[in-house]
């Protein structure tokens, strides 16, 4: 499934690369620009930061740029989808120099999730300064989750890389394809004891290519010293095959915590390779208890309470488990989002 960007308009001026104003198309630098005897410098890139993960409203800071009589200056802010800026998303003019050294502007969330650039020029009267160096960011806006109180810690939208350590396996325009069952993808977060867990999937079938099971994911501390099998911190959904001789065949849920084990199965095998299906996993404080549910495309699939709280001191998420050999091949997995409740 494609990601799609969505876009909503909060106030931003919102334009194609083909209607992009005078001057757009100037790719920045470090220098300055004159116009006649005034000088301006590019502004300075402060936040985002590079690289990092931003959701909800999206503020971008520059360092104030010189302009060379003194006066102060007013800024331009561009933010594209592609670095080149070939299609400018947002764009404003005549934002007032901020006090302190510092110009800020807030787009609100009309970007769309994925990797967004962005960048700044400042200008002095007739003279327009060079832009700054390009910024760029991981956008969550485009999160879609299923509790209306989730908080978005890491969204990966697996579309030609990803923000987890990657083994094995192949992106392609949908996603990242799991090619072998050796094959994972990994987020080393802190402790999430109330959270959820949600990617999207396809490439499954009713049956597995073996007997044996298939790992839609997994969890667990591999900060213990031990591997995933023995864990005291383990929770895994496990897709079984109706040829197995485990009895609770086709859908299994496996939750250890502080080395307490509760096993739940769905009868659900509703598998189409075709089709693309939202996984949902809950776990943490619901009032005065501990549960955990599972989801598929919004429908409870299973649910149990539990004593011990899930507290991790090293909160590993794995698409697959390649320490057991059992990530489900020719699976598509995207979307992925982990935060708390």
């Amino acid at each position: 499934m494609m990601l799609q960007r969505r876009f909503f308009t909060l106030g931003a001026v919102l334009i194609s690369g083909a209607l992009a104003l005078a001057g757009c198309s100037d790719s920045g630098g470090n220098g300055a620009t004159t116009g006649g005897s005034v000088t301006v410098t590019a502004p300075g890139i402060v936040s985002p930061a590079n690289g990092s993960q931003v959701s909800g409203q999206v503020t971008f800071t520059v360092s104030n740029a010189t302009v060379s009589d003194g006066s102060a200056a007013t800024y331009t802010f561009q933010v594209a989808d592609d670095s080149s800026f070939a299609n400018i998303i947002i764009q404003t003019a005549g934002v007032a120099q901020g006090a302190g050294g510092q110009t800020s502007w807030t787009a609100g969330s009309s970007v769309g999730s994925g990797q967004i650039f962005w960048r700044a020029r400042a200008s002095s009267g007739a003279t327009q300064g060079p832009y700054s160096s390009v910024g760029n960011f991981q956008f969550q806006g485009g999160a879609l989750t299923g509790g209306s109180t989730d908080q978005v810690l890491l969204f990966d939208p697996l579309m030609g890389s990803s923000l987890g350590a990657v083994g094995g396996g192949e992106f392609t325009d949908e996603g990242w394809k799991v090619i072998a069952n050796s094959n994972f993808i990994i987020y080393d977060m802190d402790t999430i004891e109330t959270g959820f867990l949600e990617f999207d999937v396809k490439g499954l079938d009713i049956r597995n290519p073996t007997r044996d099971a298939r790992h839609l994911f997994y969890m667990w501390d591999p900060s213990l010293g031990s591997d995933m099998t023995s864990n005291r911190f383990r929770v895994s959904l496990q897709k079984l095959d109706g040829r197995s001789s485990i009895n609770d065949r086709w859908l299994r849920l496996r939750f250890i915590t502080q080395g307490r084990q509760t096993d739940v199965s769905s009868t659900f095998r509703g598998w189409v390779p075709e089709n693309t299906y939202r996984i949902r996993i809950e776990w943490g404080r619901e009032g005065d208890v501990n549960a955990c549910r599972v989801f598929i495309d919004g429908d409870q699939k299973m649910f149990f309470q539990y004593g011990r709280p899930y507290i991790p001191a090293l909160h590993r998420i794995e698409l697959g488990a390649a320490g057991r050999a059992e990530t489900p091949e020719d699976a598509i997995y995207s979307n992925v989002t982990i935060g708390t409740r």
